[in-house]
């Protein structure tokens, strides 16, 4: 049940309609049922696997809360992991494995059966895993309600794509529902957020996508100045696509009174990729940073091993992605754009050109770390990873002189920039907040929205982005 479609509006209102006359001991329930639901649209059997993950996060916390020797408690959390992290690789990345096998000859495909990916396996397990791991840590107690616990599993708002909760942020508000009302401002504040989603996915992110796919779906056909604005319109996409589930996400919860985190802040803005990456999905970034950075050591360790913790979970990020070696790549990529900046960000002619001259130096750091991110997307967009040489030697065939632009992409490139541009100065003087702070102008940018996202959506859209993963 995709997000940008009229079953989903049906779907929500109905659940918010029931949520709002139960009794207010029902509501987890409620919404538990519905989350189950909501993901048997796509397969009433795979729904099994959020249960199989919940229930045994649920029992291995109880447990851990009665246990104190700690072989007991590092049993306990390993089988949590490897039950979690099983699931996980035999769905997502069995097909990898054995494709790769039978590529060095090392094994007969003959006879296999595809694998399908279950929507969402890459969210609802970390989540669900790292409630274990806190309780683990005993930064968390263990919930003893099994309803409201398989509901912080499944809320279907950020079961498919996010944002990755934690539990010590939902918990506290599913408990809270009983006393709970339904209230105007939350009503709002989620419609709001739930319609510049809807815009920014229908109207931005799937016109992007109609001229991403054709160019990328035929690279040794392509342009060199075509595959350059390809390659910005995935940037614009792939941005859109993300933060607009991420919005309808955040917007769906809080018509229930749920406060779901920020999963972007403009990352684009970012002066360099430790930045970037503090603002693009949030919630991921800070996964990683707690259950893989700083449990290898961090940043307290020597250069060699806090250059090494870098790669690996920037490794693991890329290869969290994706399945498939262009995704693989590009964490490494990003792994090597973090090493740098990690060595070179406090070098004398850094620090003295940032000293010398503020400005100059910053807006050089922010095209350097836009145009290394907008390389990446080349990466990670790719149908084939032998496609990246094609269109790497057409954007060098544009670049070097051989190849006139024609006034569209020219027009495109530029409008790109201004769109950047534009964010810098809506984001410095608060346009958007400033617009909701006065509800006769909000009614009616959200309202001409609404009617952009109707009449200017393409008729077949893609599904978003990171269902795929």
């Amino acid at each position: 049940m995709a997000f940008d479609s009229i079953h989903y509006v049906l779907f929500l209102a109905g659940v918010l309609g029931l949520y709002a006359v139960v009794p207010g001991a029902l509501r987890v329930a409620l919404l538990l049922v519905a989350s189950l639901g909501f993901y048997a649209v796509w397969s009433v059997p795979l729904t099994s696997l959020i249960l199989i993950s919940g229930l045994t996060d649920y029992a291995i916390a109880l447990a851990l809360g009665r246990t104190e020797e700690l072989w007991r408690r590092r049993l306990l959390l390993a089988t949590s992991l490897i039950v979690n992290l099983g699931i996980l690789a035999y769905f997502k990345y069995s097909g990898f494995f054995l494709d790769n096998l039978v590529a060095l000859g090392l094994i007969d495909a003959h006879g296999w059966v595809a694998v399908l990916l279950p929507p969402g396996i890459s969210f609802y397990t970390f989540q669900t895993m790292s409630y274990s791991v806190d309780v683990y840590r005993r930064e968390l107690e263990p919930e003893r309600d099994p309803l409201k616990f398989l509901l912080y599993v499944a809320f279907f708002p950020q079961l498919i794509a996010g944002p990755i909760e934690r539990a010590g942020r939902l918990l506290p508000q599913f408990a809270a529902m009983k006393q709970h009302r339904v209230a105007s401002e939350d009503l709002a504040a989620g419609l709001r957020l739930i319609v510049f989603g809807l815009f920014k996915k229908a109207v931005l992110a799937d016109n992007c996508a109609r001229y991403v796919d054709a160019v990328f779906a035929a690279p040794d056909s392509a342009g060199g100045w075509a595959t350059i604005v390809a390659i910005l319109a995935f940037t614009l996409q792939i941005y859109f696509d993300f933060s607009a589930y991420s919005e309808i996400a955040k917007g769906s919860a809080r018509l229930f009174g749920v406060e779901l985190v920020w999963n972007f802040d403009q990352p684009y803005l970012a002066t360099n990729v430790s930045e970037f990456w503090r603002r693009w999905h949030i919630s991921l970034s800070n996964w990683f940073r707690d259950y893989v950075y700083k449990p290898l050591g961090g940043s307290r360790r020597t250069k060699g091993r806090v250059l090494f913790n870098l790669a690996a979970t920037m490794f693991l990020s890329g290869l969290w992605h994706g399945a498939a070696w262009n995704f693989v790549v590009w964490g490494l990529v990003h792994g090597v754009l973090l090493l740098a900046h990690h060595q070179l960000r406090e070098r004398g002619p850094f620090a003295a050109a940032r000293e010398r001259a503020p400005r100059v130096a910053s807006f050089a750091a922010w095209l350097w770390t836009l145009h290394t991110v907008m390389f990446g997307w080349l990466l990670f967009r790719v149908e084939a990873f032998a496609d990246v040489g094609t269109l790497l030697g057409a954007v060098g065939q544009a670049l070097s002189g051989t190849e006139a632009a024609g006034p569209e992409q020219l027009v495109f490139i530029a409008g790109f920039y201004a769109f950047l541009a534009f964010s810098a100065l809506a984001r410095r003087e608060r346009w958007h907040a400033r617009i909701d702070a006065r509800p006769g102008l909000a009614l009616v940018f959200y309202a001409a929205l609404a009617t952009a996202a109707m009449l200017l959506a393409p008729a077949e859209g893609p599904q978003f982005i990171y269902f795929q993963f």
